[in-house]
C-alpha cells in the first residue's frame, strides 16, 4: 500500500498533497507531503529503513524525531522510497504574526541521488506554496563532490545560501580499539584511563528516572553556560524511542559511587553514529566526558559503524574553544557540508517577518 492510500485511511484531506509525474526516462514518480502525526507506523519503519541506506542521512531526519508541527515529504520512484525530508514548521515573526509560517529541514533533505534531490526540492516548493508557507530553509548533510555539484543545482532553482558552510569532526572507526585509543591526544588518553582507575561506570539509561536525573543536570548546565536548552518534552520523546530500539542508540550515563556525573545521547543511522547532546556535572576532579565519548565510540564499533560524528567541534568563529579542544582530542578530521540555503516563496511575508524581527531585537536591547 502506498503512503497516500494509507494516509487517506487516517485523513482523507491528505490526498490533495499528492503529485504524480514522469521523468524524462518515463520512470513514474510520486511526491507526497503529509503531517507526521498522520503517518502510519509501517510507513515510519519504511522511512527508517531508507535512512539507513543513505550516506546523507542524519538522526534529526528520523520521523521518530519529529515534533508536533512536522510534515513529512517523500519522492517515490515506481513505489520505492527514493527521497525524504522531515520538515519542521516555525514562525519567523513569532506570536505577533502567526499566519507567517516557514519550513525548516534540519539536516535534510536526505537523498544520495542528486537528480532526485533536485526533483524532490522542486516538488517540496510547490507543496509549500500551496500550503501558504513563506520560505523553506534546508541544511542537508551533503559533503565533498556531492555538495559542490548541489550548489550549482540549488542556484539555478532559486535557492540562496544563508551562511558559511557547516563542518564537523568525523572519526574513522576502521582501526581496532587499541589503535583508536593510541591516536587520541595524550591528555584525552590520560583522562579516559583516570576515569577507569576511579571505577567510573558507564551504562545506557534504563528508565524514565534515569533520563529525568540527567535532564536536571542538562538544565543546570544550560543555566550556568547561558545557552538555550532543547525542549525537555521533546528530549524525553526521543529517549523513549531509543530505549525501544537498543541498536539505534540511547543515553549513556556515567556514575561514580551511585552519583550521576554526566551523560551523552548517541544515535546511529546506517553505518554512522552521531553524538547529538551531552551534559556533565560541575566540579569533578576528573572528566567523565572523555570516558563517555570513549564508551560511545566502542558502542558504535560494536554496531558495525564505520564513522563517529562529533556534531561540530571544529574551530570556527563563535564556537566554544573548550568544546572544540575537547572533541579534537579524539579526532582532527574535519568534514565540510553544503551551506544552509533558503527558497523564498512569499517575498512580502519574508520582508514583513524580517522587519518584525529587527524591531523585536531593538526592543529587547532598549
Amino acid at each position: 500500500m502506498s503512503l497516500l492510500r494509507a494516509a487517506k485511511a487516517v485523513d482523507s484531506s491528505v490526498s490533495r498533497h499528492a503529485v504524480d509525474e514522469k521523468t524524462q526516462t518515463s520512470d513514474a514518480l510520486d511526491f507526497q507531503f503529509v503531517r507526521a502525526s498522520r503517518c502510519p507506523a509501517h510507513i515510519v519503519q519504511e522511512i527508517t529503513g531508507f535512512l539507513d541506506t543513505q550516506d546523507t542521512s542524519h538522526p534529526f531526519q528520523f520521523p521518530q524525531w519529529a515534533g508536533a508541527r512536522t510534515y513529512l515529504a517523500f519522492v517515490r520512484r515506481q513505489a520505492k522510497l527514493q527521497w525524504f525530508a522531515q520538515c519542521g514548521v516555525f514562525y519567523p515573526a513569532g506570536r505577533i504574526l502567526r499566519p507567517i509560517r516557514a519550513l525548516t529541514l534540519n539536516r535534510g533533505p536526505v537523498c544520495d541521488d542528486l537528480d532526485l534531490a533536485e526533483i524532490g526540492l522542486r516538488r517540496l516548493v510547490e507543496a509549500a506554496s500551496r500550503e501558504g508557507f513563506a520560505f523553506i530553509d534546508i541544511a542537508p548533510e551533503w559533503t565533498g563532490q556531492l555538495a559542490e555539484s548541489a550548489g550549482g543545482i540549488l542556484a539555478r532553482n532559486g535557492w540562496l545560501p544563508r551562511s558559511a558552510p557547516r563542518s564537523s569532526l568525523r572519526l574513522d572507526l576502521s582501526p581496532d580499539l587499541d589503535r583508536l585509543l593510541g591516536n587520541f591526544r595524550k591528555v584525552t588518553r590520560y583522562e579516559i584511563r583516570r576515569s577507569e582507575r576511579q571505577e567510573v561506570e558507564v551504562i545506557m539509561a534504563r528508565d524514565e528516572d534515569d533520563c529525568d536525573r540527567w535532564l536536571g543536570l542538562y538544565l543546570d548546565m544550560a543555566r550556568e553556560k547561558q545557552f538555550a536548552a532543547e525542549d525537555c518534552g521533546h528530549i524525553r520523546h526521543v529517549l523513549r524511542w531509543l530505549r525501544l530500539e537498543a541498536h539505534r542508540g540511547g543515553l549513556l550515563l556515567a556514575h561514580k559511587d551511585g552519583r550521576l556525573l554526566g551523560g551523552i545521547v548517541i544515535v546511529r543511522a546506517g553505518v554512522r553514529c552521531w553524538y547529538v547532546l551531552g551534559a556533565t556535572s560541575k566540579g569533578d576532579k576528573f572528566s567523565a566526558g572523555h570516558l563517555l565519548q570513549w564508551r560511545a565510540i566502542q558502542w558504535a564499533k560494536e554496531q558495525g559503524c564505520l564513522e563517529y560524528d562529533f556534531s561540530g567541534g571544529e574551530n570556527r568563529e563563535g564556537a566554544d574553544p573548550g568544546t572544540s579542544f575537547f572533541k579534537r582530542g579524539f579526532c582532527d578530521d574535519v568534514v565540510h557540508f553544503l551551506p544552509p540555503h533558503r527558497q523564498v516563496i512569499r517575498g512580502t511575508s519574508v520582508r514583513v517577518s524580517d522587519l518584525v524581527s529587527k524591531f523585536s531585537a531593538r526592543w529587547r536591547i532598549s
